[in-house]
């Protein structure tokens, strides 16, 4: 317990809090002519893209099947499309309405309102598997031709070699 109490003791938090408050005023700054209206849509698509990038280096310590899947099922909770409260109409992460549902203890409507995110994950892992194929068939194709260049530069050695006189 030593440790966690030396390391916020040695902890800069002024250091921390000044840098918040550049962080914050920088984000004023760069928001300050978006539309109310807007800011919410433009703070959610980038609190998503910053989580998605940063899972790329989380992937790092997956093994290789997992990787792209778990992408997959983040990128699906983030940016399924469902409704905020219930039949509200309102627009917001499909994780939402399960929450609510789930803190409502209505199972059937947390079931309903995770199915939007059964269909992003699934569309996602259809397109990761096109991207595998075409992945594999360029690598075979890039492959083939190296292959067909070293055989050739053989050849051509070869007949160098055959065509030069033996002393």
């Amino acid at each position: 317990m030593d440790w966690l109490k030396n390391l916020f003791k040695n902890l800069p938090l002024d250091d921390i809090s000044d840098r918040l408050a550049g962080f914050f005023m920088w984000w004023a700054e760069l928001v300050k002519d978006v539309p109310d209206t807007q800011l919410p849509l433009i703070v959610y698509a980038t609190g998503v893209a910053l989580v998605l990038v940063l899972w790329l280096f989380v992937m790092w310590i997956l093994p290789r099947p997992f990787k792209g899947m778990s992408w997959a099922m983040v990128a699906a909770f983030l940016l399924a499309p469902g409704s905020a409260a219930g039949d509200s109409g309102e627009i917001a992460p499909a994780i939402v309405g399960v929450f609510h549902a789930l803190m409502l203890k209505d199972f059937a409507q947390a079931v309903s309102a995770f199915l939007p995110i059964l269909a992003v994950f699934a569309a996602l892992l259809f397109l990761g598997a096109i991207w595998q194929m075409l992945r594999s068939v360029m690598e075979a194709s890039f492959a083939k031709t190296a292959e067909t260049a070293r055989i050739q530069e053989l050849k051509r050695l070869n007949e160098e070699q055959q065509s030069q006189p033996n002393p």
